[in-house]
Formats: C-alpha cells, sequence, structure tokens
C-alpha cells in the first residue's frame, strides 16, 4: 500500500499544517509567557524602597564635599598655583603646536592704542594659529570707539595681521550733561560724518575746528556737509553751526557773522549770498546776522546794533490799570462824576454863542 508509513505512531511530515499561524518556537496558544529579564529586574529595584534615598545622600555628600574643598583651596592659595601649573602647561603644549605665532602687524591705526588692539584679540605669544578665533577678534576690535570696520587674518606661518579703517572726526558735537547731583555741565564729543558719537574730549586737545549744537545736530550732520559742498568759502570759514527747532541751521563763520539759514531751500539760499558776496563783497562788510530765512528778501544787521526782538524781549511790561469797580459801589461813582463833567463844561465853554459872549 503507497504513501507514508508513520514511525512509531507518528508521521514524519514536520511542515507546518494550513491554518497554523504559530512560528516555530514559539510558546503555544494558553501557556503563560516567561518574565523578562527587564521585568525582573525592575521588580527587584521595586524590592528596594530606599535605593532613592541612598543615591540622593551620596550626591549631596559629593557636592557639598567638593564645595568644602574648593573652598578651603581658595582660601589656602592652591588655586592659583593650580592656575599657574595649567598655564604652564599649556605653554609647553603649545610649544610643539604648529604655526605658533610669533608677530602681530597691523594696519591703518591712528588713534587706536596698542594696548587696547592686543587686548581684543586675545592671543599669546606661541599660540598655534590655527587656535586662533577670527571673527570673534573681528568682533571685539569692533567695539573699540575710534574703529569703524576691522579684518583680521591669518599669515603663514607665524603673523596675525590686523587691518583697520577708523572713523574720521570732523566736528565737536557740544552737548548738556545732567549729573548726579543735577549739576549741569557742558561736554564735548567728537562725531564722525554720519553723527556717531566716538568718544568725549576737551577741545582745547581737539584740533577739530567746526563746533556743532542743537538737539538732532549730530544726526543732521550729513545733510549739512552735502549743503556745503557747493559753499567752500562759507565752509572753509564756518567756525559752528546750531541745529534750531530740529529743522534748520545757523551758521557761525570765523569773523563772527552768523548766517540764518530757511528751512526750506538752503541750498539757493546759500547760492543767492555767495553771488551777492562776489558782487558786492557782503561777507567782507561790518555785519552781525545775515538773514536769508524768507524768500525773496536779505536782512542784514550791523555789527554793534541791537537786536530790535531782543531789545522788545528786555522791555519792562506795560503798566495795566485795574479794571473799573461795579456801578453800585459809592466811590467808583463819586469818582466818576468829575471826569464826565469836565468835557461837558470845556464844551460848554468852548460852544459858540455860549452865556459868556452875551
Amino acid at each position: 500500500m503507497s504513501g507514508v508509513s508513520p514511525v512509531h505512531g507518528r508521521d514524519i511530515d514536520v511542515r507546518p499544517r494550513r491554518g497554523s499561524g504559530r512560528r516555530p518556537g514559539s510558546p503555544r496558544p494558553g501557556s503563560a509567557r516567561p518574565a523578562t529579564r527587564k521585568a525582573a529586574r525592575n521588580k527587584r529595584r521595586l524590592d528596594v524602597p530606599w535605593r532613592g534615598a541612598v543615591i540622593l545622600g551620596l550626591l549631596v555628600g559629593v557636592l557639598g564635599g567638593g564645595a568644602i574643598g574648593g573652598y578651603a583651596l581658595w582660601r589656602s592659595g592652591h588655586v592659583e598655583n593650580l592656575q599657574n601649573w595649567v598655564s604652564s602647561w599649556g605653554d609647553r603644549v603649545s610649544a610643539f603646536a604648529p604655526f605658533p605665532l610669533q608677530d602681530i602687524t597691523v594696519e591703518g591705526r591712528r588713534h587706536v592704542t596698542q594696548d587696547a588692539i592686543l587686548k581684543s584679540l586675545d592671543v599669546r605669544r606661541g599660540q598655534s594659529l590655527l587656535s586662533v578665533d577670527l571673527h570673534a577678534a573681528r568682533l571685539r576690535l569692533e567695539q573699540i570707539e575710534w574703529v569703524e570696520h576691522a579684518a583680521v587674518e591669518r599669515r603663514w606661518p607665524d603673523t596675525i595681521h590686523v587691518t583697520l579703517r577708523e572713523r574720521s572726526a570732523v566736528a565737536l558735537w557740544q552737548t548738556e550733561v545732567v549729573q548726579a547731583n543735577g549739576k549741569r555741565t557742558t561736554e564735548y564729543v567728537l562725531i564722525d560724518r554720519l553723527g556717531r558719537k566716538v568718544r568725549s574730549i576737551d577741545p582745547a586737545e581737539s584740533q577739530i575746528r567746526l563746533v556743532v549744537a542743537g538737539e538732532g545736530a549730530p544726526e543732521h550732520l550729513a545733510e549739512l556737509l552735502l549743503l556745503l559742498q557747493d559753499a567752500k568759502p562759507i565752509r572753509d570759514r564756518m567756525r559752528a553751526a546750531v541745529y534750531v527747532g530740529q529743522r534748520r541751521w545757523n551758521l557761525t563763520l570765523e569773523e563772527g557773522i552768523t548766517i540764518k539759514l530757511p528751512a526750506d531751500d538752503a541750498g539757493a539760499a546759500l547760492q543767492r549770498l555767495l553771488a551777492l558776496d562776489k558782487s558786492d563783497r557782503l561777507l567782507a562788510r561790518d555785519l552781525s546776522i545775515v538773514d536769508l530765512r524768507l524768500p525773496g528778501m536779505l536782512i542784514l544787521r550791523r555789527r554793534g546794533l541791537p537786536d530790535p526782538l531782543q531789545a522788545v524781549a528786555d522791555r519792562p511790561p506795560a503798566r495795566v490799570d485795574p479794571p473799573p469797580a461795579a456801578a453800585g459801589a459809592k466811590p467808583a461813582a463819586a469818582s466818576a462824576k468829575p471826569a464826565t463833567a469836565k468835557p461837558n463844561e470845556s464844551a460848554r465853554k468852548a460852544a459858540p454863542g455860549g452865556g459868556g459872549q452875551r
């Protein structure tokens, strides 16, 4: 009889039967899954309730011991010795570093001090050029008051080159500063063409001649310099400029002449003044004020003459009579009768055909 013969009463065909979803080696349905190692470990941890307290105590002890030890080292002075030891080892290691720094060159320096540059670079001799942070050094250099732009580069094998573009101060800004005690003092600050403040300075030590004043003057200085490009005779003789009302300029020349520019179309007013000066030598005369504020008009004031507006301001206030009293008041009525009778009597005497003529 053909077919598969059973061996010891079992079928020797071990292929999985159709419809069976169980993989070989997996537990049979209904049997309990054995506990994993992770579950057993978590169970053992739960069995020790004092484990967290022990770990916390050890951590507090380590931190406290480190703090006490650090304080003791600081009090004994060993911290400074440790820093020196680390620094010395750093120097020894840097001596074997590639491309050690030996020189620093600077280009474009006029006002910036050497100490300020070295402090901003924050490098030391023998340090490897590869370890120098050029970007951070450039940012620190541009924090110096005189520096407008800086560039830092490596020049192999042992040099760092710094290129500076310093701000060019063109004017002294005169301003008032209120101190902590409430006292007002005058301060002079160097500013560049864009009105950026460079640093405070004593005007006696400065070689800058132009002084600007007034609220908003530094922010509008570039406009004034652009306006004076086509007025070189006035620009060369200008000593001070005051920004009035945040809308117009008063220019003071070396001779003491004050030129009052209009708020609008100041360039045309300056060209008109230059034409008059060329034809009539206007600015060579003994003048104190040249007023160009009114369009189509030129107001001149000779030196030594008082300012009419200031004379009006200095004039004492006019006497104001007290207001008349009410009609029911007796003193007012008594004083009013003679005042009204006198004009009538004089008119009666002067009238033709009066009683006296008869």
